[in-house]
C-alpha cells in the first residue's frame, strides 16, 4: 500500500530539484547578463568622460594659442609655451597634450600654386618647380629614393592634379585598379599611401617631415625640422642645417630678412630667395590622448588660428599614438 506513495514523493523530489535547477541557471544567466551589462555601461560612460576631457585639451590648446598671439603676434618660436607638453591627472585616469607646428614641415599642397600673376579662384593650378625640386632634395636627403624620385613626384603631382594625363613617371587613373587619382589637393598626408610608388616603408619615415594643409602658407624658419630647412635650399649641407636650428632654438629670428642675411649668407648657398618663407604660423596639429579606466582615446587635431585670435577645429582624425 506505501509503494505508490514512496513513488508519487520520488517524482515530487526530482521535480523540486529540477525546478531548483533551471532555476539557478536563470538566476546565474540573469546574473551574467547583468554583469555584462553594467560594464559595456561602465565603458560607454568611461569612453564619454575621456572624450569630454579630449574636447577640454582642445579648449586648452585653443586659449593657449590666442594667448600666444596676444603676446608675440609677430613671431612663433619653439620656446613658446604651445610647444610644451601638459600632462596631468583626472579622476581615474590620465590627460596628455601635445601641440606641433605644421608649418615646421613641408607642406604637400605647395608643390601647386596659382599661375604667376592669377588672382582669381577656380584656376588651373600649375606646379612650382622650386617646391617640387626641394621635395625632391627631402627625399634624397631621407634617403627614400628606393625608386627613382622622379617616379615618386610624378605619381604625386598626377594625383594632385585636375587633368587626367599622365606625366613621363607619373600615374593616373589607369595606373590604379580599385580607384582613381584624386586630382585635387590633399586633405591629409595620409593619402601618400594611396599614391603609386609609395610604400609603406617610406611614408613611415616620411610622415614626420611632411603635411598637407589647406593654403599655401610659409614654412615657419624658426620652427623647421632640420631636414625640411636643409631641403628648401640647393646645396645646404645637414651639418650646417642642424647648427642653424640649435641657434634657433635659443635665438629666433623676427623677419626673414634677418633669417637670410644673419642665418643664410654665411653657409653659401646658391639662392638668396625667401620665397614660402616666415617666422609666424596659423596651422598647429594637436595631439591629444585620454585614458580613463579601461577608456582609451588619442586623437590629432587640426587647429587654424586666424589673425583675429580665434581658433577653429579643421579636422579630427583618431590615432593610435603621438
Amino acid at each position: 500500500m506505501n509503494r505508490p506513495l514512496k513513488k508519487s514523493a520520488g517524482i515530487a523530489l526530482v521535480t523540486v530539484l529540477l525546478v531548483v535547477a533551471a532555476t539557478t541557471i536563470a538566476a546565474v544567466s540573469i546574473s551574467s547578463r547583468l554583469q555584462v551589462d553594467i560594464r559595456r555601461t561602465e565603458n560607454i560612460l568611461r569612453a564619454d568622460q575621456a572624450w569630454l576631457h579630449l574636447l577640454g585639451i582642445e579648449s586648452w590648446a585653443k586659449g593657449m594659442l590666442a594667448d600666444d598671439l596676444k603676446n608675440s603676434p609677430e613671431i612663433d618660436t619653439q620656446e613658446e609655451k604651445w610647444n610644451e607638453p601638459v600632462k596631468d591627472d583626472v579622476e581615474g585616469g590620465v590627460i596628455e597634450g601635445k601641440m606641433v607646428d605644421l608649418q615646421g614641415l613641408f607642406n604637400l599642397n605647395r608643390l601647386l600654386k596659382k599661375p604667376d600673376g592669377e588672382q582669381q579662384d577656380g584656376q588651373p593650378l600649375t606646379v612650382s618647380t622650386e617646391d617640387v625640386e626641394r621635395f625632391k632634395r627631402l627625399l634624397i636627403n631621407l634617403e627614400l629614393d628606393e625608386l627613382p624620385v622622379d617616379e615618386l613626384v610624378d605619381a604625386l603631382l598626377d594625383w594632385l592634379d585636375k587633368d587626367s594625363l599622365p606625366r613621363d613617371f607619373g600615374a593616373e587613373d589607369g595606373s590604379y585598379q580599385s580607384y582613381s587619382t584624386a586630382n585635387r589637393l590633399m586633405v591629409h598626408p595620409s593619402e601618400l599611401l594611396l599614391v603609386k610608388g609609395f610604400t609603406p616603408e617610406i611614408y613611415r619615415e616620411l610622415a614626420g617631415f611632411v603635411t598637407a594643409l589647406p593654403e599655401r602658407v610659409t614654412l615657419n624658419v624658426n620652427t623647421a625640422k632640420v631636414e625640411v630647412l636643409q631641403s628648401w635650399f640647393k646645396g645646404f649641407q645637414y651639418k650646417d642645417a642642424e647648427a642653424l636650428v640649435d641657434e634657433i632654438k635659443t635665438s629666433p629670428y623676427n623677419d626673414i630678412g634677418e633669417f637670410m642675411t644673419d642665418g643664410l649668407a654665411r653657409f653659401n648657398l646658391t639662392t638668396s630667395s625667401r620665397d614660402g618663407l616666415g617666422v609666424d604660423s596659423s596651422y598647429f596639429k594637436l595631439h591629444s590622448r585620454v585614458t580613463v579606466g579601461k577608456a582609451k582615446v588619442a586623437v590629432a587635431s587640426l587647429l587654424h588660428r586666424l589673425p583675429t585670435g580665434d581658433v577653429e577645429v579643421l579636422q579630427r582624425m583618431r590615432e593610435d599614438m603621438f
